[in-house]
């Protein structure tokens, strides 16, 4: 990021930008501010707008600062405690620091992305984010009659026969070779649970009826909206427009069962009432469909759908922390893929965004642990021009331009390149 300031310093920077009255660059994700700052304490800053749209942030909203001061570069990451008429009120940053060492600005993501790689002839992926609840087939004892019905074939003609008469629309949808995409695929994907809206008129549910941890709950959903830094508004307004959304297709009932092997989350079943049926999906028919999973998942083991020839694939499921136009940082829980990826490897990543799959060469630059992650930066190497326009676009709202290839993070300057350090 750069060299962190001390604290006396930091108190004499921000006393000559208010008395000097030095522009700061306010980044938010896909929107920029530039400001003045009239008043600093030790808790917040007051900051005045001079240009931009200050109607595009909100309270709560983390945004990174840039400033030019006395032939440096300056960065500092906070959060934004109170909007006025006139500016904000952000709060007071725990580091300063100069002279910004990343090529692009560094941005949280606001939507999921899968990535993967191969790393010594085995497929590695990171599907974000990881579920919390999962089941085994050592959980599941089918019964002898559903060892005789355990047929792929026979299980799909019960499945839509049943269904016919049950509901407007049903299907079942495996995840081979494709990553979840719609919010409520990523959903049951994040929690291993069934998403159930019994009526798109009302509300999520706010309590699970089953005594096994069964469905999502609105507080679910809120705690996973928060996994990603939304404020409480942003996550009310975007939970009660998914509800307005169906409803304007017709939606009035729908029910996403995940279809569970082992640690992953290998499909699910979709339910759905349409607005002319008016009936909630009941009960009886998630316990239904909860327990179709396990028989289907039973029946898909026993045809061989999950095995794999030669090398094995062994699937790692990480989160991704932050990403730029130039590199990315991921975070996995299992310690042990750090022995076999190591500073300097090069290899090429896939990441998938919601509308594009890119691959991109890359390096391995930084590791590091704490008591449940290991940590690795990713510099890219090799991107495909039109890629980078795309993911230019995708993180910082505008395309990328020549310019852009001469500054550093915040329009700072290239560094210095020592090729030949005396020492």
């Amino acid at each position: 990021m750069g060299i962190k300031v001390g604290r006396i310093v930091k108190e004499f920077v921000f006393k000559s930008l208010v008395d000097q009255e030095i522009d700061i660059q306010i980044h938010g994700n896909k929107k920029e501010l530039t400001c003045h700052i009239r008043d600093v304490d030790e808790s917040k800053l007051d900051l005045e707008v001079a240009f931009g749209d200050l109607s595009l942030f909100a309270v709560e909203e983390t945004i990174r600062i840039f400033f030019f001061f006395q032939n440096n570069y300056h960065t500092f990451e906070t959060e934004i405690l109170a909007i006025t008429e006139t500016g904000l009120k952000i709060r007071h940053p725990e580091g300063v620091y100069k002279n910004p060492q990343r090529k692009y600005e560094r941005i949280r993501l606001e939507d999921q992305v899968a990535i993967y790689f191969t790393l010594k002839g085995r497929k590695v992926e990171l599907n974000f984010p990881k579920a919390t609840k999962v089941s085994t087939l050592s959980e599941f004892e089918p019964p002898g009659d559903t060892l005789e019905r355990a047929n792929i074939k026979r299980l799909h003609t019960e499945f839509r026969n049943k269904m016919s008469e049950a509901v407007s629309e049903s299907r079942i949808t495996m995840f081979r070779n494709k990553f979840p995409e719609r919010y409520e695929e990523k959903a049951i994907t994040a929690m291993g649970k069934i998403l159930w809206i019994p009526s798109t008129e009302e509300d999520f549910p706010i309590e699970d009826p089953f005594q096994d941890d069964r469905v999502i709950t609105k507080r679910d959903l809120s705690r996973y909206e928060e996994s990603f830094k939304r404020p409480a508004h942003v996550i009310s307004s975007k939970l009660g427009n998914i509800l307005f959304e169906k409803q304007k297709r017709n939606i009035f009932s729908e029910a996403w069962c995940p279809v569970i092997y082992d640690a992953y989350i290998v499909g699910y079943i979709y339910l759905c009432n349409l607005a002319d049926k008016r009936e909630k999906i009941s009960t009886d028919l998630l316990d239904y469909i909860f327990q179709f999973s396990k028989v289907l998942t039973y029946a898909l083991e026993a045809e061989g759908y999950f095995s794999t020839e030669g090398d094995q694939e062994r699937c790692f499921e990480g989160t991704i922390i932050d990403m730029s136009a130039s590199g990315l940082l991921f975070a996995h829980p299992n310690h042990k893929i750090s022995e076999e990826l190591l500073i300097q490897t090069d290899l090429d990543v896939a990441v998938q965004l919601p509308e594009r799959k890119m691959v991109i060469g890359s390096r391995v630059r930084r590791k590091f642990s704490d008591d449940r992650y290991t940590y690795f930066g990713l510099q890219f190497l090799q991107i495909d021009p039109a890629d980078l326009n795309y993911l230019f676009t995708n993180l910082y709202g505008k395309p990328f331009t020549s310019d852009e290839e001469m500054q550093w993070e915040g329009g700072a300057p290239p560094p210095d390149l020592e090729l030949f350090k005396e020492g």
